[in-house]
């Protein structure tokens, strides 16, 4: 086996990158996504790589793939008819929820339905105490009883979440063995075993999205293999978690709620690889695709990780107005500025750029698929920024004259501009979205923009990295090699891993360490049995971290304690973990309070399935200035003429200065006035402005 592949599912385009383990060679691909059936996307795009390297599929030892399909099926309600088991006076948790309003000044809020409705909920009578003591016995009568009736009514999976199962496991457990009884075929989800923490809330939300998801998942990946197979390929397929690992088939159809946002976290994955390479520390990475803008703050080369998280909101870009998961996601925002966002006429008659995207079907005007809106790709083809007949190396032509159609008809008519204006304040619009976003996000995290590196990919990030690193107050961008499909190459190059969380509420004062190392021992064999069994267990290597609070607090931060084959860390360490992390929250910490250990967390991790040490530059002498565009400059408030160099040319060492306009067949990249840019040894290509950021 000489390969490996990655494939990630993107709102409106598909990427794919096939490395040769050997040699190192990468190759890349890019198709349309096919929302209907996401697996004919990835099978197109697959077997059109294959032809470009004969065979390559065949000798694939480890196929990575990320998929929008989890949380697609949630957001469209298109997931499994499913029934609900739990405590008796408990069915309505997932309803009642936390009782708190998003938005405290709308009287006509709303709230996302449950996905399992109120007569496929079933209460059992059992009782835990909070220790794990049993209160009430499981009445197994009743409990067959309600099983019976939720298959009577049609359900297709099962999700069980008792009060407290987190601490005792065994009525959850009992109660497989009683739908296995009933119902052989049903698939299963229990709560101890797919968030094992307190909260009843969000380990039920947890538990039902990932019953919910489970059959549609299993079908998916079942369908994708066998369509891989037909094609030659013997090797494992394996799948991107939201958490930034890959880990097993088999782990993402038993559990699908990790891989609810694996697209956005490979990409991630690969900004960190190629910040790494650079030698930067601090970098805020930028990945701009055709449906939204996700940035994240990456420090000491790792990457950070959340359990704050929400899909299905009823107000997109509204905290609480969602499904909680509480499952560990890369941490990063998430912004509806994307290539495909449409441009309208707001309410009160401004100008306003999405959350609303044109996708993949019908796609932007300039696509030539039926789609009539403007969008921020069509603002960008107006403006000279993109390439009529470059876009995809020449092999999907884009149609100027519809983009100036669009855009006049819907913005410069009615607001009384030129179509180079409307464009314009098209594209101000989207990097104004972004910057203020991207601005709150790194004040929230404690950072500041001082020595922070933007990494810019995707296949819009790069025409915007440099407008959006002036609005915040950054004078350096790197983009990486291969930029447009920077989330299938981070598969190739992220660890396998994998994450587990449990309860273990006490004050540090009182912890019995020998107790932590043991629980401890428990989570690494948990996370191991369920990393592909390729894996040496001897490569593996375990991070742990506490979710911690002071006595009295409501809630509690996530605090990294480090790495080792065993948990070996004194109290001292912890509270000093703690207070660093609190400081650079909150501002400052407080001696005398007490501080309460609440979750323990560990992941599991395994060496990358491959590491790619350099991407290939231009090194046959050729001229990489091949021409010379007119593109609408800022600084001169019009269009003057770009120099246009091609990407696959520039050497090792090459240097220049902006305005000009660097093409690779996947993505763009637009140097400012102002900018010097230059190709590093990793074939990144690296962005500064000659003077300091004005904002």
């Amino acid at each position: 086996m000489t390969y490996s592949f990655g494939s990630d599912i993107g709102g409106t385009f598909t990427d794919f990158a096939v490395v040769n383990q050997e040699t190192g060679e990468l190759r890349i691909n890019k198709c349309l996504t096919t929302p209907a059936d996401p697996s004919e996307g990835v099978q197109q795009g697959t077997l059109e790589l294959n032809e470009m390297v004969p065979g390559c599929l065949a000798e694939t030892s480890s196929f990575v793939h990320g998929t929008t399909l989890v949380i697609n099926s949630v957001i469209e309600r298109k997931g499994a008819v499913t029934g609900l088991l739990t405590t008796e006076g408990f069915r309505d948790v997932i309803e009642i929820g936390r009782e708190k309003r998003f938005d405290g000044y709308d009287l006509q809020i709303r709230f996302p339905d449950p996905l399992v409705p109120r007569y496929l909920r079933k209460d059992v009578t059992e009782r835990l105490h909070v220790s794990g003591d049993v209160l009430t016995p499981l009445d197994e009568d009743q409990a067959r009883t309600a099983i019976q009736e939720l298959v009577d009514a049609g359900v297709e999976s099962i999700a069980v979440s008792f009060l407290h199962s987190f601490q005792n496991t065994a009525h959850e457990l009992r109660m497989r063995e009683l739908i296995e009884e009933i119902a052989p075929d049903m698939p299963v989800s229990l709560s101890c075993e797919v968030l094992p923490e307190i909260r009843e809330y969000e380990r039920t939300s947890t538990t039902c999205v990932n019953a919910y998801t489970r059959p549609l998942i299993d079908r998916y990946i079942k369908r994708l293999d066998e369509r891989l197979g037909e094609h030659g390929f013997g090797g494992q397929l394996l799948l991107m978690l939201s958490s930034g690992g890959v880990s097993s088939a088999e782990t993402a159809r038993r559990f699908p709620v990790q891989v609810i946002e694996s697209g956005p976290a490979a990409g991630i994955i690969g900004a960190a690889h190629y910040a790494r390479q650079a030698g930067l520390d601090k970098i805020l990475s930028f990945d701009m695709g055709g449906t939204t803008a996700k940035m994240g703050l990456l420090k000491e080369g790792r990457v950070a990780k959340t359990s704050d998280y929400e899909v299905a909101r009823v107000f997109r870009f509204k905290r609480g107005s969602g499904i909680p998961v509480r499952v560990p996601v890369v941490d990063m925002i998430e912004i509806g500025t994307g290539g495909g966002s449409i441009a309208s006429i707001s309410e009160v008659g401004t100008l306003r750029v999405g959350p609303r995207s044109a996708g993949a079907s019908p796609g932007p005007a300039c696509y030539g698929l039926g789609g009539e809106k403007p969008t921020v790709s069509d603002a960008n083809l107006v403006l000279g920024y993109l390439s009529a007949d470059y876009f995809l190396g020449g092999e999907m032509k884009l149609d100027l004259a519809a983009a100036e159609a669009a855009i006049k008809k819907e913005i410069a008519d009615p607001l009384n501009l030129s179509v180079i204006e409307a464009a314009w304040g098209i594209h101000d619009i989207a990097d104004e979205n972004m910057g203020s976003a991207s601005k709150v996000y790194i004040t929230e995290h404690g950072e500041g923009p001082e020595d922070c590196t933007l990494v810019g990919f995707g296949g819009a990030g790069p025409i915007h990295a440099c407008d959006l690193a002036r609005r915040i107050g950054l004078g350096q961008v790197l983009i990486p090699p291969y930029a447009g499909v920077a989330s299938a190459v981070g598969m190739i190059v992220a660890p396998i891993a994998n994450d587990t969380v449990r309860t273990f509420r006490i004050q540090l004062e009182s912890a019995d360490l020998d107790e932590l190392k043991e629980t401890y021992k428990v989570l690494a064999e948990e996370t191991l049995a369920r990393l592909p069994a390729s894996v040496d267990p001897a490569q593996v290597t375990y991070q742990y971290s506490m979710d911690m609070r002071y006595v009295g607090q409501g809630f509690e931060v996530n605090v990294p304690l480090g790495s080792g084959e065993t948990f070996d860390f004194d109290k001292a360490s912890v509270q000093a973990a703690f207070d660093k992390v609190y400081q650079a929250l909150y501002g400052r910490v407080y001696s005398d309070l007490t501080l309460e250990i609440v979750n323990l967390r560990l992941t599991a991790e395994a060496p990358a399935m491959l590491q790619i040490d350099s991407a290939a530059a231009g090194d046959d002498g050729a001229d990489p200035l091949v021409g010379e565009r007119s593109a609408y400059c800022p600084d001169a408030g019009a269009m003057v003429p770009h120099p246009v160099y091609r990407r696959a040319k520039m050497p090792v060492g090459f240097e220049a200065a902006g305005p000009a306009i660097v093409e690779e067949r996947e993505s763009t990249t637009i140097v400012r006035q102002g900018w010097t840019f230059s190709v590093d040894d990793g074939g990144s290509l690296v962005m500064k402005l000659a003077k300091p950021a004005a904002e």
